[in-house]
């Protein structure tokens, strides 16, 4: 073989696996939401380093699953009344693949401590959806 087709050879395959590994991210982006609410959320679990992520609003559950990775399953899990959300405040440093308004909100949760942080749209959004009354749950108060 010359060292012509051997490069154009090693230049093939690194485009193909270039190309599949973006189609790769896009098809898991795409089962992961399964046609619910996703947002770009970073998480905090107490080792002081930011993990950028998709949340996704699931029924009564709220999943967050790592951006990179080969895992269809969610990192963390939380069920709806689990769920307990402080105040909102601006984030002390930028985290990367957040706009730069993004807040930071935490939580706590029988799994533990946490903190959570996205842009103040996603944030409304996953606070009107927690304070809202799950389906049957509570249906007579009035």
């Amino acid at each position: 073989m010359t060292p012509i087709a051997t490069i154009e050879l090693v230049l093939v395959v690194a485009l193909a696996l270039v190309v599949a590994s973006i189609v790769f991210v896009w098809l898991r982006r795409r089962w992961i939401s399964g046609g619910q609410p996703l947002m770009i959320c970073a998480i905090n679990t107490g080792d002081r380093r930011w993990r950028l992520g998709l949340a996704r609003i699931a029924g009564d559950r709220l999943d967050w699953f790592s951006v990179v990775g080969p895992s269809f399953r969610p990192d963390h899990s939380w069920l709806r009344h689990d769920l307990d959300f402080g105040a909102p405040r601006r984030l002390d440093e930028a985290v990367p693949g957040l706009p730069g308004d993004a807040v930071c909100v935490s939580g706590r949760s029988r799994s533990g401590d946490y903190e959570l942080a996205m842009s103040p749209a996603a944030y409304t959004s996953l606070r009107a959806w927690l304070e809202s009354s799950p389906p049957g749950f509570n249906v007579n108060v009035a």
